[in-house]
């Protein structure tokens, strides 16, 4: 009989830890609740493999806002400067609808990229920038089909996610805007600890981590149990670590 429920017991871990949980902008399985608006800024930086500095000091402001309709409908609103050397490297400014986070509208302005537009309509993104090639202003669309969330918005959409135990899977379904297709990620809760953040305070957190495959890297994110905020992301590329550390 102990040999029994040994078995049933080591079966239940195993089937557990083989579910994956598909996420997409159709099936409303993040959790809105936690979704609020407010201003965010991170510190990113990059590091060799011997921990030298590479590179100059990054710092993202990020913003969410939500808005009823007048239908009663909500939607938000996301905003994202990206200054670099004492200058704004780039802006990006996204709509989209609750609960189910679909993108409206992207529009990125650069200093030294051709402005990025992208509407969408359903699984259709209408995608407007200057050819490479060209140099003249051209217009695409996308199927964006798995329904994709704004990628840019990985920051707030992750701590969303239905955190449950370590060892959860997911796939995401994310679009890059401007890219020729969406594509589902891979992610894992790969452990729930005690970050130790300045002045020796401690901040329970899931382990979240995420494989690009197509680049053959991978990053973790610390996400807060209580407040559901990212506060630290180490990603690894290639020898090179970047990191994101949340300011306020």
């Amino acid at each position: 009989m102990k040999k029994l429920y040994f078995f049933l017991g080591l079966s239940i871990s195993i089937f557990l830890n083989a579910q994956v949980d598909t996420i997409h902008t159709n099936n409303l399985k993040l959790n809105q609740s936690a979704f609020k608006a407010g201003n965010s800024a991170y510190l990113v930086y990059l590091e060799d493999s011997l921990g030298q500095k590479l590179g100059p000091i990054q710092i993202w402001e990020r913003s969410i806002q939500i808005k009823k309709e007048a239908d009663k409908s909500l939607q938000y609103s996301f905003e994202w400067q990206w200054w670099m050397k004492d200058s704004l490297y780039s802006t990006t400014r996204a709509t989209g609808i609750l609960p189910s986070f679909k993108p409206l509208s992207h529009v990125a302005v650069y200093t030294k990229r051709p402005k990025l537009v992208v509407n969408f309509d359903s699984d259709i993104a209408m995608v407007s920038t200057i050819s490479r090639k060209t140099k003249r202003d051209t217009v695409f669309k996308v199927n964006v089909k798995p329904a994709g969330f704004e990628f840019p918005m990985d920051l707030e959409l992750f701590p969303l996610l239905p955190f449950k135990r370590v060892n959860q899977k997911f796939v995401m379904a994310f679009y890059e805007p401007g890219s020729p297709s969406s594509s589902y990620y891979a992610l894992q809760v790969v452990g729930k600890q005690d970050l130790e953040l300045v002045g020796g305070t401690k901040l329970k957190c899931w382990m979240l981590r995420i494989d690009y495959a197509n680049y053959n890297s991978h990053a973790i994110f610390w996400i807060s149990d209580k407040t559901r905020e990212v506060i630290k992301m180490e990603e690894d590329f290639k020898g090179v670590k970047r990191f994101k550390i949340r300011l306020y």
